[in-house]
């Protein structure tokens, strides 16, 4: 939705500016910890750090929920790109560990494709908490078969509508991704993932797993009533337990925007293509998530994480004008998403809900100065033609 009546969380075009704004969002709610980059063009234009305790910038390590579907998906497709796998053929053809189980529907219609777009029919409705370090950490055959890890659904990996005919998010959907990603490449995920995706594209703090990366620079993680928690643990890496930094991202997101060493760029514009729609607007690719509502302007994909109180985290970048957004944050379940959609509504003139929350009052202000407008005018016209 392009919204003319209203307003941006800054009239002022600068980085320094929506800087400026962000500050005084974080001054009116609590926010453990907070790490900013903004692109320009391309390149780097600002980062903005915040914390109320131990300090973080550009290399400190957040857990980044769901933007893991977006990382991974190129890993997917490098795949693809190798010839070891059509993205139309049945998953099940490809697995052997495990198998999707029966439903009243076909599961050959279950495709990489439509695993990448959610759109394959699964209704796990996935969300994964992970485990504390003292837990035992679930395979992924008994992960897909039931997870343990998640509180409001059934975590059961199951097609419970017609595959391909619409946009349902699915969790499970990247965990398959995953176990096919070790099928086919016969390695671990973060072994496959960190040779050919993570270490090409030089993004030297990231990691699946934390145990690989013993010496990085943490976040703390703090919950949204200000006290802290350790670091949760995954079965499910592809969809939820990426670990990585602004810098890191910044990488991956020009990585999306010019030439790079893993995918080819005709690789790189087929991900931007919808596969999923709702009410005939794009929504999903082979990836990353859509955000330009059908806006001819702009083609600005990403990806947003959140949960495990109180994780959120968002990536946003433009294909056509090369500006993007990162945020990394802990103690919040919405503020790094928030402000990633006041960004595209002031970078792109796109609104989307936060926007027009933000608005309401404003809106409101507007409607009763009109109807108070039109209801002197009409006085006036009236006494007019009276006197006439």
């Amino acid at each position: 939705m392009n919204g003319f009546l209203l307003k941006p969380i800054t009239s002022k075009k600068t980085s320094e500016a929506f800087i400026e704004a962000t500050k005084e969002k974080i001054d009116n709610e609590f926010v453990g910890n907070f790490a900013m980059t903004l692109i320009e063009n391309g390149k780097v234009s600002k980062d903005f750090f915040y914390t109320v305790d131990r300090p973080v910038n550009e290399n400190t390590v957040f857990p980044v929920a769901s933007i893991s579907k977006w990382v991974t998906s190129f890993g997917v497709l490098k795949l693809v790109e190798q010839g070891k796998l059509d993205l139309d053929k049945p998953v099940d053809d490809y697995l052997t560990r495990w198998h999707l189980p029966k439903s009243e529907f076909d599961n050959k219609k279950v495709t990489v494709r439509k695993l990448l777009s959610h759109s394959s029919g699964l209704v796990d409705d996935l969300g994964y908490d992970g485990f504390s370090p003292n837990e035992t950490v679930q395979t992924i055959e008994e992960s897909l078969t039931k997870a343990s890890d998640t509180e409001y659904s059934d975590g059961v990996a199951i097609v419970g509508y017609e595959p391909g005919s619409m946009y349902m998010y699915s969790g499970a959907g990247y965990t398959i991704l995953q176990l096919l990603i070790e099928e086919i490449s016969g390695k671990s995920f973060q072994e496959y993932m960190a040779e050919e995706v993570l270490e090409p594209l030089k993004m030297e703090n990231s990691t699946f797993v934390l145990t690989e990366k013993p010496n990085i620079q943490l976040a703390q993680i703090y919950k949204s009533d200000g006290t802290t928690r350790e670091m949760n643990k995954f079965t499910a890496l592809a969809a939820a337990s990426l670990f990585t930094t602004t810098a890191d991202l910044s990488r991956f997101l020009k990585a999306n925007i010019s030439g790079n060493v893993v995918l080819s760029e005709e690789t790189i514009a087929k991900m931007s293509i919808p596969e999923t729609f709702i009410n005939k607007i794009g929504v999903y690719g082979l990836g990353p998530h859509l955000y330009s509502q059908n806006d001819h302007n702009s083609n600005i994909i990403g990806h947003d994480g959140s949960g495990n109180n109180a994780i959120n985290t968002a990536a946003r970048i433009d294909l056509k004008s090369k500006n993007g957004i990162i945020i990394l944050e802990t103690g919040n379940y919405d503020i790094a998403s928030a402000l990633s959609d006041e960004w595209l509504f002031w970078k792109a003139g796109i609104a989307d809900y936060v926007v027009i929350q933000r608005n309401k009052s404003y809106i409101l202000t507007l409607l009763i100065i009109g109807y108070i407008t039109i209801i002197f005018s009409s006085i006036f016209i009236i006494r007019k033609k009276n006197k006439q």
